[in-house]
């Protein structure tokens, strides 16, 4: 397998044995090249930080950081069932451990399965794109800005969504007149700057809650501005994490319309009404959209310590204000408004009209051979039992232990599942698409893993021409966890 070095007046570096390239080394990443190793599969992992750990690694310098975290990030999800099949996290972590916890957890896995070695650390991967002949061109920068474009026959993306920071569209407007400070919660990391100070926080996702919460405690004063309702969810119900839960195998077997009524009777027996609190009541019923995560938003509001404001009207010279007609002097306003999902990949490959990521099984996208990407879900709960779930068929699929089914029944895989999380999630933002119902996402793809490995060669996903027709809106023509028994 040849490499081409562009721009750093080099000789060409020669990688004869590795054929699948893995982008990134977060969970998923890191699930992906357990899987490929213990198959004695060769391949180069491309990672643009200077460790393992994805989101995890945090770093308070501005030049460092590359995701999302802050000081005071802990998981959401219970250890339990974060952890690894086979490696827990340690019993000493606690049971909601704190990033440096499980980034140590994270190097310790890779450690224990030799990959480091394997992982080129310091490389931006920028673009992927189809080869001519077959296979996938991959063109990176290292550190030190040095461009490389080399061939691989199979690429897996594991890079995540979270790429790149989303403020409001148009700015708000009085942005350019507002003489505090702005920023995206991409950029914050501490409560120190803001000590004393008035903040608006504007957001409502689990990012918001969090830095609203540990801002009410320093600030001189906290202001929440909540465009729409959410439905606010302690992370333990019943004296139970709430994802070890949704990943209890009674629970799977309950009907959808059971697990919800189950979940709206004990949230109301433990936090009554959400409008009690200031807040707006939902426009949804729980499981049908994004739920918000906190043991201690719904705390500080009753203490009087966090202001909950409607969505932002407009920036003034001296503050905020919002849609009621209200305003708020604030020092600073922070954007906890998420993130836009970019790709290394051409438009045309993963994603419809809309944006979507039209990825069968969640996994592959139509019509191109050898392309996979893993961890691109929103479940409820946990993502590591799931990438690893990912990463084993993707496994079967590069090893030719598997095959996939006709083009067709793909698209019509894919259709199904947009058209689903239409209804349920609605389409408000292209992401939307990424949530999953977690057992039926599971028992599907175990059971895709068994067709796949008792599938004819002969109707595999060999290329296909046209292979769009019949696939709504793309751009282009158309047991432990996991197991496959």
């Amino acid at each position: 397998m040849g490499t081409v070095d562009e721009g750093d007046g080099n000789p060409p570096h020669q990688s004869n044995s590795r054929d699948v390239c893995v982008i990134g080394a977060g969970i998923s990443g890191l699930a992906v090249m357990r899987s490929l190793r213990r198959r004695g599969i060769d391949f180069v992992c491309l990672e643009r930080d200077d460790a393992v750990g994805g989101v995890w690694n945090f770093s308070t310098s501005r030049s460092q950081r590359t995701h999302p975290a802050y000081e005071s990030l802990h998981l959401n999800t219970s250890s339990k069932v974060t952890g690894f099949t086979g490696f827990p996290v340690p019993e000493e972590f606690p049971r909601y451990p704190r990033h440096d916890h499980f980034a140590s957890y994270l190097r310790s896995f890779a450690e224990a399965h030799d990959l480091p070695g394997r992982i080129e650390f310091g490389t931006t991967v920028h673009d992927v794109e189809p080869a001519p002949g077959g296979g996938w061109s991959v063109t990176s920068a290292d550190a030190r800005g040095s461009v490389r474009t080399r061939h691989f026959r199979e690429v897996v993306v594991a890079s995540g969504y979270h790429s790149t920071p989303r403020l409001p569209e148009p700015e708000a407007p009085g942005s350019e007149d507002f003489r505090g400070r702005r920023l995206h919660s991409a950029d914050y990391t501490d409560p120190g700057p803001f000590r004393g100070k008035k903040v608006a926080v504007v957001g409502f996702g689990n990012s918001a809650c969090d830095i609203a919460v540990e801002l009410s405690r320093v600030a001189a004063k906290t202001v929440l501005s909540v465009r729409r309702g959410a439905h606010v969810v302690p992370k333990t119900l019943m004296g139970l994490p709430i994802d070890e839960i949704a990943q209890s195998r009674w629970w799977s077997f309950l009907p959808f319309r059971v697990q919800r009524r189950l979940i709206e009777v004990l949230l109301h027996l433990s936090r009554g009404r959400i409008a009690d609190y200031g807040l707006p009541e939902p426009d949804h019923r729980v499981m049908e959209a994004p739920i918000t995560i906190s043991d201690e938003l719904l705390s500080r509001l009753a203490h009087g310590a966090i202001a909950v404001k409607p969505a932002v009207e407009e920036l003034t010279a001296g503050g905020v204000a919002f849609r009621d007609g209200s305003a708020e002097d604030a020092d600073a306003v922070i954007f906890c408004t998420g993130y836009d999902m970019e790709l290394p990949l051409p438009e045309d490959v993963a994603l419809d009209a809309e944006g979507r990521l039209a990825l069968y099984q969640r996994i592959v996208p139509l019509g191109h051979q050898g392309l996979y990407l893993a961890g691109f879900l929103r479940p409820v709960g946990a993502l590591t039992r799931l990438a690893e779930l990912q990463a084993e068929w993707i496994g079967d699929l590069v090893c030719g232990d598997a095959t996939l089914p006709a083009e067709h029944e793909m698209a019509a895989e894919v259709n199904r599942h947009l058209e689903r999380t239409a209804q349920r999630f609605g389409v408000e933002r292209p992401e939307d698409a990424l949530n999953i119902d977690v057992p039926v996402y599971v028992r599907s793809l175990q059971r895709e893993r068994r067709r796949g490995r008792n599938r004819p060669a002969a109707t595999s996903r060999s290329h296909v021409e046209n292979v769009g027709n019949g696939i709504t809106g793309l751009r282009r023509p158309p047991a432990e966890w996991p197991s496959a028994s």
